[in-house]
């Protein structure tokens, strides 16, 4: 059985993303649209920005800049260390998404996001089934793979594998970045999984329900 910890509730109302550095952890919120840096010890918040972005559910950090996914404009923004705004670029692969039994539809985006160099970055499209790799130099899509599930969401590199988290199915999976092959996988039955990242061997995740921040072993 998976080892969930729980750690601390996120300071925003819906938090969607997340990426680790050193002296915190970046947590983007799908609601108020505020980017937050975190202590990782108890969730203190170090710094807190409001963006430009509308219903966020990715960040990553790169090339001196921040990348946020802002889903429901289906666009990707380069920020500045204070969330204000360089530029943004439409996503890949991006579509209508249809809500379970409700009469409501919209055009979404990217949610999970990962800065690999300045040539490569990560990006996980639920609508397109598919996770992206594409140059943030040009924004050219150089490649893609095809998501395990539905609902691809959170993702990271770790010794050469990509790890992605995926909502529907309450797993993470452990994929082959050339291929997309599964490799292996964590059942993740509750909390619901969204952001997601790797920090000192255990990765951390986020459910947007309960506001929850929580940790998993990341398997030898």
């Amino acid at each position: 059985m998976t080892q969930i910890e729980d750690r601390w509730t996120a300071p925003g109302p819906q938090p969607n993303g997340l990426q680790a550095v050193a002296d915190g952890l970046w947590l983007i919120d799908q609601t108020d649209n505020h980017l937050y840096k975190l202590a990782y010890e108890d969730g203190a918040v170090i710094e807190r920005y409001a963006t430009e972005t509308d219903r966020s559910s990715g960040v990553t950090v790169g090339g001196g800049h921040i990348w946020v996914a802002s889903t429901y404009s289906a666009r990707l923004y380069r920020l500045n260390y204070d969330a204000t705004t360089v530029e943004h670029h439409d996503t890949p692969g991006k579509g209508v998404v249809k809500f379970g039994n409700r009469d409501s539809s919209v055009v979404t985006g990217a949610h999970g996001m990962e800065w690999v160099d300045k040539h490569n970055m990560w990006v996980a499209v639920p609508p397109a089934t598919s996770i992206y790799l594409i140059d943030p130099s040009t924004m050219r899509v150089k490649r893609s793979i095809p998501s395990p599930g539905d609902r691809p969401h959170g993702i990271f590199l770790h010794e050469g594998s990509l790890w992605c988290a995926d909502t529907q199915q309450d797993k993470i999976h452990r994929l082959d970045p050339e291929t997309g092959d599964v490799l292996d996988e964590i059942e993740v039955p509750s909390p619901e999984l969204h952001g997601m990242t790797v920090h000192e061997g255990e990765i951390w995740f986020c459910c947007a329900t309960t506001r929850r921040v929580c940790t998993v072993p990341l398997p030898a």
